[in-house]
C-alpha cells in the first residue's frame, strides 16, 4: 500500500521552514531583518542560511528583503492614499523618507509621488471571455480560517494548473476532499517579476483537525475580516484581468481601501481546479474604510 506515503508533501524540513520564514518576513518589513536575526529564527547558521535561501529562490536573502519592501511600498501607495509616504517608508523599514525615494526609483524608475499619481502599473479593461453579472462585487465579513498549502514560485499562468493537478491527489489522501479550496497569489504581477512571482494552493481545515504523527505539512492561519468579492466566472488564464479590474477599477470608487492580508480565489467545496476549462471562484479581497 502506498497511502502513507502519498500524505508527504513533496517538500522537506528545509522548505518548511524557509517558508515561514518568508512569511515572517512579509508579516515584520518595518523590522530589523538582518542576517543573523533570521538566521536564529529559522534555526540555521547565517552561512546556511544564505546557501539555502538563495537555491530555494533565486536570490539573496538581502535581496529578497529589499524587493519586497519595494514591492509592498508600491503596493500600498496604489491602495492607501491616506498614508504619507514618510509614513510608508518607516512601515516598510526604510531608515527616512529620503533613503526609501532613492530605492523607490531606482528599482521601479519613478518617484514615489509620480507612482502614486499615475495609480501604478495595471488595466482596468474588462476580460475578455469572463461573466461579470450585475452587482458581481460584493462586500462580505469573512471568517478567518487554518491551511495546509503548497507553494509554488513562477508565473501563475505556468505553475498554478500542475500545482493544483499535484495538490488535489494529497488532499484526498489526507480525507480532506471535501473541504473548501482557495488559490493565493501572494504577489501582484504588475509589481513582481513573474519568476518571483508565489502562488499557495490551499485546503481549508476542518475544526479541530489533528495532523498524523510525522506529517508536518505546511501550515497557517488566514485572518478573517472585510472583504469585496468578485463573482468570477471565466477561464484561468482571465483571472489576472479579473483581479486587474477588481483593484483598479471597482476599489477606486468604493469608498473602501485594500487591506493587508493576502488576497485569494475561493473555489466551493468539492471543487476540481487545475484540469483546464471555465472556472468558478469568488476573487476575495481584503478591504477597510478609507480614512475620512
Amino acid at each position: 500500500m502506498t497511502r502513507a506515503l502519498d500524505l508527504h508533501p513533496p517538500v522537506g524540513s528545509h522548505a518548511r521552514r524557509l517558508n515561514r520564514l518568508i512569511d515572517h518576513i512579509e508579516a515584520h518589513l518595518a523590522d530589523d531583518l538582518c542576517l543573523d536575526k533570521l538566521a536564529e529564527l529559522a534555526a540555521f547558521s547565517p552561512f546556511h542560511l544564505h546557501r539555502l535561501f538563495r537555491a530555494w529562490t533565486g536570490e539573496t536573502l538581502r535581496d529578497f528583503v529589499r524587493r519586497r519592501r519595494l514591492e509592498t511600498a508600491g503596493n500600498r501607495l496604489r491602495y492607501d492614499c491616506a498614508l504619507s509616504i514618510g509614513e510608508l517608508a518607516h512601515s516598510c523599514g526604510f531608515a527616512s523618507a529620503e533613503t526609501f525615494a532613492r530605492a523607490f526609483r531606482q528599482h521601479f524608475g519613478q518617484t514615489p509621488s509620480s507612482w502614486r499619481q499615475q495609480g501604478g502599473p495595471g488595466s482596468s479593461a474588462l476580460p475578455t471571455g469572463m461573466v461579470m453579472a450585475p452587482g458581481a462585487v460584493t462586500l462580505r465579513r469573512l471568517p478567518g480560517r487554518d491551511l495546509l498549502y503548497w507553494r509554488q514560485q513562477g508565473s501563475y499562468a505556468e505553475v498554478a494548473d500542475p500545482l493544483w493537478a499535484r495538490f488535489q491527489p494529497w488532499v484526498a489522501a489526507l480525507g480532506l476532499a471535501g473541504q473548501p479550496l482557495l488559490g493565493m497569489g501572494l504577489d501582484d504581477p504588475a509589481v513582481t517579476p513573474a519568476q518571483h512571482c508565489r502562488y499557495d494552493a490551499c485546503v481549508e481545515l476542518p475544526p479541530a483537525w489533528q495532523e498524523q504523527a510525522g506529517l508536518r505539512p505546511c501550515r497557517k492561519h488566514l485572518a478573517g475580516g472585510w472583504h469585496a468579492c468578485l463573482a468570477f466566472e471565466g477561464e484561468a488564464s482571465a483571472l489576472g484581468s479579473a483581479w486587474a479590474w477588481l483593484t483598479t477599477h471597482w476599489l477606486p470608487h468604493s469608498g473602501f481601501m485594500a487591506g493587508s492580508s493576502p488576497f485569494f480565489e475561493a473555489y466551493e467545496a468539492g471543487a476540481v481546479r487545475g484540469q483546464g476549462g471555465r472556472l468558478r471562484a469568488a476573487l476575495c479581497m481584503p478591504v477597510q474604510p478609507l480614512a475620512r
